[in-house]
């Protein structure tokens, strides 16, 4: 399965998009590089510390100077201003190249991701939370552990 069929997939799970959002709001994480981790797990393909510091550098440079900028962008057109309604095509519009900005985000990370060793990972709670720390620095042990459930789910 491809990492985007894969985030698709796994976004529509119970609970998955709320514990990542709040990842991503509260903890500053990269919810594509979350959702990589996820499948590499999931597809049984090896995550070397390497590999890991080579997903979380493309990651920073999309998630910094692409995605988040466009997510905001989005945000605040779903806001309105001052008395002024912006058009729902502009937000959609915006909401359609967020989106596949990340799928571009997606495809990177799956390029630069060994092959299935056909051992699947059977923990996913300790990867996800080494990856949120190593990502910013956060501590986000529990909410990490409730989307590795979720994913199961």
């Amino acid at each position: 399965m491809t990492l985007w069929d894969y985030a698709r997939v796994a976004w529509d799970k119970p609970g998955v998009s709320e514990a990542c959002l709040a990842l991503q709001d509260r903890h500053g994480q990269c919810v594509a590089l979350l959702l990589w981790r996820a499948w590499a797990a999931a597809e049984g393909r090896s995550v070397s510390v390497a590999t890991g510091r080579r997903a979380i550098a493309v990651a920073r440079v999309w998630e910094v100077d692409i995605v988040a900028p466009l997510r905001t962008a989005r945000r605040a057109l779903a806001g309105g201003f001052e008395g002024d309604e912006p058009p729902e095509r502009l937000r959609q519009a915006v909401r359609a190249v967020e989106l596949d900005a990340e799928r571009m985000l997606l495809d990177r990370l799956e390029a630069l991701t060994p092959p299935p060793t056909g051992v699947r990972s059977s923990g996913l709670g300790q990867p996800l939370s080494t990856l949120v720390e190593a990502w910013n620095g956060a501590r986000a042990e529990s909410l990490s552990l409730s989307l590795a459930a979720a994913l199961r789910g």
